[in-house]
C-alpha cells in the first residue's frame, strides 16, 4: 500500500508511539476491515452532483471537485473510495453554472486539495467566477507543503484579498509551525478570512486538552477554529471514528477549557440534510 505525505509534514513526525501526525497518513490493515454502516459515499457527494465535478448540497453555494490529487492522502478522508478521472474544461462548466443560477453568492474549491493546481490553473478557476461571488479555498498546503506559497501564488491570493475563505485542515497542534504562521500571517494581512477545520480522530486528537491547544495555536497563526467534526463515515475509516457519546464528553470539557471564540462549531455532515448537523 502506497503512503503519500511530504517530507515537511514528515519532518514533524515524533518518536512517540503512536505519533498523532503519522497515524493520520500511515496505512493500517485495519482499513480492510468491512463495517457496517460505513460506506463509499458518507456525505452524499454524488447525489448532489449538478455537473461532473460540481455539486450543489447548500443553498447559495456550490462546490467544485477541482482535483483528486493531494499533497498528503489522509487515511481517515471522507472521498478516499472515490477517484474520478480528470474533467475536461472544468472552469467553463463552471462558468455555465453560475451564469444559470443568479442565487449562489460562493464557490468553494475542493477536491483533492485545490492548490495542487498550477497557478495558470487556478487562475482558470479564479477568472470564470465574476467578482460578486465569494471563493472558498480549502486545503491542507500550508501544513504539508508550504513551499507551494510562492510569491506568484501569494500574489494570486491577495487579488482576491476580502473574498477570498481560505480553509486550513489541521487536527493537531504539531502540524502547525513557523512556515505555516508566515503564511498565515501574510494571508490575515490582506483581508483573507482564515479559518480551520479538523476532525475528530481516535489516536490523533481525541481529549479536550489537545483539541485546547490547537485552537490556541492557530489563533496565535491568525487562525480561527470553524468547525470540529465528527468523523464522516467513509469505509475503512472506522478505528479512526470516536463513539459519539465520548465524543461529546470531550467537546463538553473543551467548551469549558476556552473562551468562546476558540470553540469550533462541533458537527456532522448527514447526506441529504440542508445544513450541517450541530452535535
Amino acid at each position: 500500500m502506497l503512503e503519500l505525505f511530504t517530507p515537511h509534514f514528515a519532518s514533524k513526525f515524533i518518536e512517540e508511539n503512536p505519533c498523532p501526525l503519522r497515524t493520520q497518513v500511515e496505512y493500517s490493515p485495519k482499513e480492510y476491515i468491512h463495517i457496517k454502516g460505513f460506506s463509499a459515499d458518507p456525505v452524499g457527494d454524488n447525489k448532489a452532483k449538478i455537473a461532473d465535478g460540481i455539486l450543489h448540497k447548500y443553498k447559495g453555494r456550490i462546490l467544485v471537485l477541482v482535483t483528486d490529487a493531494c499533497a498528503l492522502h489522509c487515511r481517515f478522508c471522507f472521498r478516499r473510495n472515490q477517484k474520478n478521472a480528470p474533467i475536461k474544461n472544468l472552469p467553463q462548466k463552471l462558468s455555465g453554472v453560475l451564469a444559470n443560477d443568479p442565487n449562489i453568492k460562493e464557490v468553494i474549491l475542493s477536491g483533492g486539495d485545490p492548490l495542487m493546481l498550477s497557478d495558470n490553473e487556478l487562475q482558470n478557476f479564479f477568472d470564470v467566477i465574476p467578482a460578486h461571488i465569494n471563493i472558498r479555498i480549502h486545503s491542507r498546503m500550508p501544513i504539508a507543503k508550504p513551499e507551494r506559497f510562492t510569491p506568484q501564488l501569494l500574489q494570486m491570493l491577495k487579488i482576491l484579498g476580502h473574498r477570498l475563505i481560505f480553509v486550513l485542515h489541521c487536527n493537531h497542534p504539531n502540524e502547525l509551525d513557523e512556515k505555516s504562521k508566515r503564511i498565515f500571517n501574510f494571508l490575515s494581512k490582506n483581508k483573507i478570512t482564515v479559518l480551520n477545520q479538523s476532525v475528530l480522530l481516535n489516536g490523533v486528537n481525541d481529549n479536550a486538552q489537545t483539541l485546547a491547544e490547537l485552537s490556541q495555536k492557530l489563533f496565535s497563526q491568525f487562525v480561527m477554529p470553524y468547525y470540529l467534526h465528527q468523523l464522516d463515515r467513509a469505509q475503512g475509516t472506522a478505528h479512526f471514528e470516536v463513539p459519539l457519546l465520548t465524543a461529546t464528553k470531550i467537546f463538553k470539557k473543551l467548551k469549558e477549557l476556552l473562551p468562546g471564540y476558540l470553540v469550533p462549531k462541533f458537527v456532522k455532515e448527514v447526506a441529504g440534510k440542508k445544513s450541517k448537523v450541530w452535535l
